[in-house]
């Protein structure tokens, strides 16, 4: 079925029988080629002649043998742009099922996408992965530059990844977290804080003394360069406190 293929054609179903080709394309006129050797071999050597089609639909058979082949076959043909048609009663062969009156058009509209949304392989990944080889300082993060152990045990801030610091009433977690944003903050990373025990004018005037490094209540009139300074940062607050609506 290769001559009647044109250079335009962008869909193909590819079959294990040259009658299946046949019943398909006067089915449905969509272009159709048989494998030379039957549904369970795919030469390497065919490859390049299919690499025009952005979708392919595999209806090779419909036993399990012909199953596993396609399968496979969408493999080497790149799953993102195969389908399969699963063998079945009511999903023969194609010359059986335009010899039983099924409607072939909508059996292709039904066939299985070969890769699954939330599954992928090394080879999907393998660009990236690279990647993350080669960037491995910008891959650990934005590192702090006030806690340099902390570097050691978190390699820096990543985006998507959730930290818990964990510890009991009055240890200093509220005024090492300030701390721990703060440098981040700095360096332009933005920052909103969900303070719901301690009220947000409270927990700038620690993060504004932090930032200052010095105890500003003894320095009042420095405090106005100071808080332009901080003004500046990429720093907010929500204003819940307490108790809240769930919604």
């Amino acid at each position: 079925g290769l001559p009647l293929i044109s250079r335009r054609d962008t869909e193909l179903v590819l079959t294990g029988w040259e009658l299946d080709a046949l019943a398909l394309h006067q089915a449905t006129g969509v272009a159709s080629l048989a494998l030379p050797r039957g549904a369970t071999c795919l030469p390497p050597a065919l490859l390049p002649y299919l690499e025009q089609f952005k979708r392919i639909t595999l209806w090779l058979g419909e036993d399990l043998r012909s199953w596993e082949a396609a399968k496979l076959f969408a493999r080497k043909l790149s799953l993102k742009r195969c389908s399969l048609v699963r063998p079945g009663d009511l999903q023969p062969r194609p010359l059986e099922a335009l010899n039983q009156g099924l409607n072939l058009t909508k059996i292709l509209r039904a066939a299985l996408p070969a890769s699954h949304k939330s599954i992928v392989s090394f080879r999907q990944l393998r660009e990236e992965v690279f990647g993350e080889l080669v960037n491995t300082e910008q891959v650990a993060g934005i590192k702090w530059e006030r806690f340099p152990e902390l570097n050691k045990l978190l390699k820096g801030h990543r985006r998507g990844e959730l930290t818990i610091f964990t510890g009991p009433t009055g240890s200093g977690k509220t005024t090492f977290i300030s701390e721990y944003a703060l440098d981040l903050c700095m360096q332009g990373v933005c920052t909103l804080w969900g303070s719901f025990e301690i009220n947000n004018v409270r927990l700038a005037k620690i993060m504004l003394t932090q930032f200052a490094t010095r105890r500003l209540e003894d320095q009042l009139e420095l405090y106005d360069e100071w808080a332009d300074r901080f003004e500046d940062l990429p720093l907010y607050f929500m204003t819940f406190h307490g108790q809240q609506n769930i919604k």
